[in-house]
């Protein structure tokens, strides 16, 4: 087929491969990868970019991820210019502040698709374990700069011509404590590239290469009329809503996150002006971020079927001044930006359940991340498990909220507990849904999940990073909020509350580390709830 650009059946296969070959990627990622974090939780993304570095597919399973890939290749052909680009070269970059990922823990890999010419990048994106930094895991909410967050990497050639250049990959080992990892999750990446650009191959060898473009163009401006017609289905006003994270990181103090959002017409313009100042630690987020958490919230609170490319995102105004605590400036630390963005998405996702009822929904348990680090008396090795309890989502008009899952930027999954204990030297004692911790509310809002580990390992250190345990999670429309979340640290028969941040705080082994995950608010008045609802 030579020339199908005005095709619309061919222009949908085409859009169709496409997201297909992301997933794909993700696919072969988290098959071959080596580390728990990615091979079991699948934190990790991949998308499909024009020459232009434009997205046409981003596949959707972590979308904190979504703003990452936007800034890439611009900052990659400012190095590399097109012309030195050649089948088989592969390129590494984490620094957020130069098209990496929204914290350093985000390794990306991207290679381009030649079909004669240039004609497409593929990229993907693993959440390492740890790349070095001041704190085991490299991610602590109390790090005062980027430099302690890790090594910092602007776009590198990781691979040349088909040759991987061993002195970068030896670079990256060098700096994590947990190096055998980070050989496989990047041996891992660049096979997942490899994928997408076999695929990509046979699409563009099958229709063309004329035809590919066009048909890609067509789908930019598709994504866009999509957008521009779900924003015209919203109630016209201004909605506003604040949500808070528990503290800054170093101090007690709270931190509010207040946000505006203008519908009028065919136009939506989020306003995040009335956010603070970045602070002095790790819990600010860079553009990328800012831009994953924008685009996330308004396609699962608009229309949930818009396409997850550049013309659906260049249709959102957003005003965020730089250096605020949602568009922070080097050098400050975005270790924990995460949990920001997802307190950020909450207050969104209040703003617009107002500009679009039948899609409005309580808040959301946001989940507890832990770092564990220590000697695994099994192995003598030295380990880093980083992973995320799931708290329960917020309920909506007609449905209860789930328990225990991911919400938001997240996505990913608990590490299952089998896999859990043959990893790291650690007993799960107790694993079971919180009664109760959903918040009451004609529809019920889900439950949190409590973990229970005895520590066997020696050495062992803890950092905690976590929101929703002095702001529960709030009802709606008369709904109560769900139950706030709380760790608890028992040694020797004594209980101690943990607070909500903090960096390696020493365990000893036989101390049980009780992780209790926030609930979800109820939606509705609870009297309102049927007596076979109960």
């Amino acid at each position: 087929m030579n020339d199908s650009s005005g095709d619309a059946v061919a222009r949908e296969i085409i859009g169709h491969f496409v997201e297909s070959v992301a997933d794909e990627m993700i696919a072969t990622l988290v098959r071959a990868a080596h580390s728990p974090n990615i091979k079991e939780r699948a934190d990790c993304s991949a998308g499909v970019l024009d020459a232009s570095g434009q997205a046409v597919a981003l596949a959707t399973n972590g979308p904190v991820h979504l703003g990452s890939l936007l800034a890439l290749i611009p900052a990659l052909i400012e190095r590399f210019p097109v012309e030195t680009l050649v089948p088989g070269d592969a390129f590494l970059v984490n620094d957020p502040y130069t098209g990496g990922g929204s914290h350093l823990n985000d390794l990306t890999v991207v290679a381009p698709v030649f079909a004669g010419e240039l004609v497409a990048f593929v990229a993907n994106i693993g959440h390492h374990s740890d790349v070095g930094g001041r704190v085991p895991g490299s991610e602590a909410g109390d790090s005062t700069s980027i430099y302690q967050d890790g090594l910092r990497l602007p776009p590198m050639k990781l691979r040349e011509a088909g040759a991987v250049r061993e002195d970068i990959v030896e670079l990256v080992q060098l700096n994590s404590r947990t190096p055998a990892e980070r050989l496989g999750d990047l041996r891992a990446q660049l096979a997942a590239c490899d994928a997408g650009r076999r695929r990509l191959g046979e699409l563009f060898q099958r229709y063309g290469r004329d035809a590919v473009v066009g048909s890609l163009e067509e789908l930019l401006d598709h994504g866009e009329r999509r957008a521009r017609a779900a924003f015209a289905r919203l109630r016209p006003g201004t909605y506003e809503a604040t949500d808070f994270l528990d503290e800054d990181g170093i101090s007690d103090q709270p931190v509010p996150l207040s946000v505006r959002v203008d519908v009028a017409d065919r136009d939506l313009h989020l306003d995040l002006s009335r956010c603070g100042r970045q602070l002095a630690t790790g819990k600010n987020v860079p553009l990328v971020g800012l831009l994953a958490t924008a685009y996330y919230v308004v396609k699962a609170m608009v229309d949930p079927s818009l396409p997850t490319n550049a013309g659906f995102f260049r249709t959102l105004r957003i005003t965020a001044p730089s250096g605020s605590v949602v568009n922070a400036r080097p050098p400050a630390a975005v270790g924990s930006r995460n949990l920001t963005c997802q307190i950020l998405a909450e207050a969104l996702v209040a703003a617009l359940s107002l500009a679009n009822p039948d899609r409005a929904i309580a808040g959301s348990g946001i989940y507890h991340g832990i770092i564990l680090s220590g000697v695994d008396p099994r192995t003598g090795a030295y380990f880093v498990d980083y992973d995320n309890f799931a708290g329960g989502s917020g309920a909506g008009r007609d449905a209860d909220g789930l328990d225990s899952v991911h919400v938001h930027l997240t996505n990913t999954s608990n590490l299952p507990v089998e896999a859990f204990e043959i990893e790291y030297p650690f007993v799960v004692e107790r694993y079971e849904l919180r009664p109760d911790s959903g918040g009451a509310g004609r529809r019920r809002g889900g439950r949190g999940v409590r973990r229970d580990l005895r520590v066997l390992g020696k050495d062992v250190k803890l950092a905690l990073r976590s929101v929703r345990q002095r702001f529960p999670a709030p009802g709606r429309a008369g709904g109560a909020p769900g139950a706030p979340g709380e760790v608890v640290l028992y040694r020797d028969g004594t209980a101690k509350p943990l607070g909500s941040t903090f960096s390696e705080l020493p365990l000893e082994q036989g101390d049980v580390l009780s992780i209790r995950t926030p609930g979800g608010g109820g939606f509705g008045p609870p009297g309102d709830r049927g007596d076979g609802d109960a």
